[in-house]
């Protein structure tokens, strides 16, 4: 076996040795071979393809830097580091085309087959033993340089796959999974630069995230109409591309030749200007197998995608992250452009808060007030939260919390100085349950702004929680309640907001989803029953509940008779400014007696009462029921309405009981929605 240690590569014998070939001789044999074993690699079944991806001036450049690297081999002043820096640099080149390690050795087999018939006849006899031997080692530590450079990219591919699982394991945000798994993809050997996009309500492809000053640069220029956006409809030219085919079709999508392929043509403008010369585009599967994200990666190396390692490793990812982005895929579609201007207004302090009273139903007392974050954009208009929360990740959600805690301390200390006792409900990610730095935060809140005394309410946002165990979550939310914070599920009936977590979880109040409750304008059936069935059922856990969208006066009546212990809702107040908090609650006036409605809704929201203590089998003498039918009567009758058939169905019910449950109901349902489509300017058959 030949020695490969420095003195027997680089000492002076191997100088001398390879003193003994001329150099005009040396460059004229790489000159010669060059071509020769480009014309043999281009007829092999590995060869040609990759050779055939290349543009004429890419493959003239890639001969040129060929024979320098052959003639270099043979430098009798050569050194080991500027040896290894060539090697790796060649060895970056093969890998990232597509050469493997295997078409490299032989190609320096057949150089090396070459020099002995060529070469080697016109040197002096008693040196080619030596010279040969000089060769060979100095090939041999090339090839050992080269192949370093594979293993490192084969070990970089690895390390992006474990990051990739983790980023799915241990992140509960939409927007940090895109942004952390497109920088991990784009910190890859070969400088690939892509974006992600998701189809919006109105059908387009939007991009939301980009990676690499490539990827920003081919949004840009897609948003200013330089180039067209890529569509998901074949009908229209901009969808034939790779992205539109990998849309419908489901399957991964490459472009080995960006450059030369006809489909590309629209987007070439801009995309040789950044050097693009392949492409991938992987589209994300839901579980019924369509798309519903799309990743487009560029690279400026011909073939790059379909080397094996970035082949399996991008069919890795469209796996891993289809059923990552599946599970989260709830997040609404955000342009970049808005992602990164909500990203910039929140981390220059752009923001402001707005409270929303919160009133006991059953005393009329305003003691809460949920702070409400709005983002101040460059016209000085405030932007909603169902606008940017979308595009927050957790250190935008963390550095809200931060912000509203500062805030609702200071603006609860001047009300306290006005002689108004308010407590104070933020919104809390799910995902900062059992972290750390939302601990800390809320404590130092605690101390700094005493929200210890029952002042602060922690309302878990509809979000995925974090990746910490159960237990441990469990623990940081009861040490919270311990120092005095209450606990509340925000918007039950919504999204993660489920009833399992309602049982996972100790919280002191549910918020009702006010989606639930908006549907009362055409279905206020649905909404009701809604009420009345988590009202007992967060009573029955010893929670209380607050519903909101209370957007008018039959909504709230209903809510405080059906058991509701809390309303918050624009027909209570707006959100408004701090400063307006004092005047609005000297003014406020809640004057709802759930014993005596005086709306349609309210009405039906006794009726069902009713029914369900009746069906309940609760004793027809309970002063309860009595009462309740009293009270639907007393409503008929002052609205004119007691000789109607809604009236003889009721009629019918209340002296039936529960034996014409099964019948009576629904109709007076019916009847009760129709009063109140009636009353608005519906027509219910519409």
């Amino acid at each position: 076996m030949l020695n490969l240690d420095v003195e027997s590569v680089y000492g002076p014998g191997t100088a001398a040795a390879l003193a003994a070939a001329p150099d005009a001789l040396l460059q004229q044999a790489a000159q010669e071979f060059v071509p020769h074993f480009y014309t043999l690699f281009a007829a092999t079944p590995e060869g040609g393809p990759i050779l055939g991806r290349l543009l004429p001036e890419e493959f003239a450049h890639l001969q040129a830097r060929q024979t320098e690297h052959f003639t270099m081999l043979f430098d009798p002043n050569l050194t080991p580091q500027r040896h290894l820096t060539a090697a790796q640099q060649a060895g970056r080149v093969h890998a990232l085309i597509g050469v493997d390690l295997l078409m490299v050795s032989e190609a320096y087999t057949l150089y090396q087959q070459t020099l002995q018939d060529e070469l080697l006849p016109k040197i002096a006899p008693s040196c080619r033993d030596e010279l040969m031997r000089a060769i060979i080692r100095r090939i041999l530590t090339d090839l050992r340089g080269q192949a370093l450079i594979y293993r490192r990219i084969d070990a970089e591919v690895s390390r992006a796959i474990a990051e990739v699982d983790q980023l799915i394991h241990a992140t509960a945000n939409f927007s940090d999974l895109i942004r952390g798994a497109m920088a991990v993809i784009g910190n890859l050997e070969g400088n690939p630069s892509g974006f992600f996009a998701r189809v919006d309500a109105s059908g387009e492809l939007r991009i939301e995230a980009s990676q690499g000053t490539a990827g920003h640069r081919y949004h840009q220029a897609m948003m200013s109409g330089e180039i067209p956006r890529i569509s998901i409809e074949s009908n229209r030219e901009s969808g034939r591309g790779p992205g539109g085919i990998a849309w419908r079709s489901g399957k991964v999508v490459v472009s080995d030749a960006w450059a030369l392929e006809s489909r590309n043509e629209l987007w070439k403008k801009v995309g040789l200007e950044l050097g693009f010369r392949a492409s991938a585009a992987v589209p994300l599967l839901g579980s019924d197998g369509e798309s519903i994200a799309l990743l487009s990666w560029y690279s400026p190396w011909p073939g790059y995608f379909s080397t094996p390692r970035m082949s399996n490793f991008f069919n890795y990812v469209q796996t891993a992250l289809s059923h990552a982005v599946s599970r989260l895929n709830a997040a609404p579609v955000v342009a970049l452009s808005l992602r990164q201007s909500y990203r910039g207004w929140i981390a220059a302090g752009r923001i402001a808060l707005l409270y929303q009273p919160i009133v006991n139903l059953h005393t009329g007392t305003v003691t809460k007030v949920e702070a409400l974050a709005r983002l101040i954009d460059d016209h000085g208009s405030m932007v909603a939260p169902d606008q940017f929360l979308p595009a927050c990740g957790s250190e935008e959600l963390f550095a809200l919390l931060q912000f509203g805690l500062q805030r609702a301390g200071e603006d609860r200390a001047i009300w306290a100085d006005a002689g108004i006792d308010l407590s104070v409900a933020l919104n809390f990610p799910a995902e900062g349950i059992g972290d750390p730095r939302y601990e800390r935060a809320v404590f130092d809140a605690i101390e700094r702004f005493r929200f210890g005394d029952g002042g602060l309410t922690l309302e878990i946002l509809e979000s995925r929680e974090g990746s910490d165990p159960i237990g441990r979550q469990q623990a940081f939310l009861q040490r919270l309640r311990d120092a005095g914070v209450a606990i509340a599920e925000d918007d039950l009936g919504s999204g993660h907001s489920s009833l399992l977590r309602l049982d996972r979880y100790a919280f002191d109040e549910v918020k009702m989803d006010q989606q639930l409750v908006r549907g009362s304008v055409s279905r206020p059936q649905r909404a009701l029953e809604f009420m009345l069935y988590l009202a007992r059922l967060t009573h029955s856990f010893g929670m209380r509940l607050t519903v909101e969208g209370l957007e008018h006066r039959g909504l709230i009546e209903a809510a405080c008779i059906l058991g509701a212990d809390h309303g918050q809702g624009y027909g209570i107040a707006m959100p408004m400014p701090m400063a307006e908090i004092p005047a609005w609650i000297r003014q406020f006036r809640h004057d709802v007696k759930p014993d005596f409605p005086e709306t349609t809704l309210g009405a039906m929201a006794t009726y069902m009462l009713w029914d369900l203590e009746v069906d309940t089998r609760l004793a027809e003498s309970d002063g309860g029921v009595v009462d309740r039918r009293q009270s639907v009567k007393t409503f008929l009758a002052h609205r004119g309405l007691q000789r109607s058939e809604l009236a003889r169905r009721i009629d019918e019910h209340f002296a039936s009981g529960a034996t014409a449950r099964s019948t009576a109901r629904v109709g007076i349902i019916d009847g009760f929605t129709q009063v109140w489509l009636d009353e608005i300017g519906i027509d219910g058959a519409s």
